[in-house]
């Protein structure tokens, strides 16, 4: 049996393989979300510290929700702490959420980039499969 492989069939079965790297590196513009969400989480944070006066602090306070998870802002909140121990022990806790958010996120890319990789080859596969004479 003979089997012929044309050069449209060739350049399909590049194109299986190229469309998970293109996949991969659209979604690698995702990677740097979870360090914004931290350094926007950090100057509400600072924000917190930094302000001049009490009323400022409180303000600052009150805003922290919409800003930052809602156990970092409890831990602002809701604590008898002084602020410099609150800010630091909030700081900690976020890091450790944007840690796990990273964490998360790369683990999604890496499978789907290797579930296309994987059905892009197996569909190539098949086409480039046997041909009947």
């Amino acid at each position: 049996m003979s089997r012929t492989v044309s050069a449209s069939r060739i350049g399909f079965m590049l194109c299986c393989f190229l469309l998970p790297g293109l996949i991969g590196t659209f979604a690698s513009f995702s990677i740097p979300a979870p360090l914004v969400d931290e350094l926007h989480q950090s100057q509400a944070l600072q924000a917190v510290l930094n302000a001049p006066t009490p009323a400022a602090q409180a303000a600052a306070i009150a805003v922290l929700p919409g800003k930052v998870d809602a156990s970092t802002a409890a831990l602002v909140a809701q604590s008898t702490l002084p602020m410099p121990a609150r800010i630091a022990a909030a700081m900690a806790h976020m890091r450790a959420e944007v840690l796990a958010q990273a964490r998360r996120s790369a683990y999604r890319i890496r499978l789907m980039v290797i579930t296309m990789t994987v059905l892009c080859a197996a569909f190539g596969v098949a086409l480039l499969g046997g041909q009947k004479p």
